[in-house]
């Protein structure tokens, strides 16, 4: 009896479209199929990207990031000035060196007074030989200006 009620009360509303012959809500597959497909494609691609894994060129956080250029100077000095608008005239102080394929500790960022190559952000790092500052963010490998778990300084 429960079957053929509720079947006479759908019949009675009309095929609108928005429930059932039992008289509950019309499930489109469609979108449910959509929402599954992308969701398979999402994790395919953080995947793709997990797959980095030894540069680590999708930005983990503060830790090790290679650096690809040669030649390129970590600066201080200049104080407050340096600390909140990195640059080469801010930070007139060459503190080291560093280059491919050294890595160099990554603390935190900073959007800087100077773009270099592009990218308008520079790190405070720590080099392989102990010396801290600003470097150009341009120079580090990362897959974006911005790497991704790196506080801003």
């Amino acid at each position: 009896m429960f079957r053929t009620r509720a079947r006479r009360d759908a019949t009675a509303r009309g095929s609108g479209g928005s429930h059932s012959a039992q008289g509950g809500p019309v499930r489109r597959r469609g979108s449910r199929t959509a929402a599954s497909v992308g969701a398979v494609a999402l994790a395919a691609a953080a995947a793709g990207l997990s797959a980095a894994g030894v540069a680590h060129a999708d930005g983990h956080g503060e830790g090790y990031y290679g650096v690809w250029a040669s030649g390129v100077n970590v600066r201080a000095g200049g104080g407050e000035t340096c600390y909140l608008y990195p640059s080469v005239a801010n930070c007139p102080t060459v503190e080291g060196t560093v280059g491919a394929p050294q890595s160099v500790w990554v603390y935190c960022q900073q959007e800087g007074a100077q773009v270099v190559g592009g990218n308008p952000y520079w790190v405070w790092v720590r080099t392989p030989s102990g010396a801290r500052g600003y470097m150009a963010g341009y120079y580090i490998s990362n897959v974006s200006n911005w790497i991704d778990g790196v506080p801003q300084c």
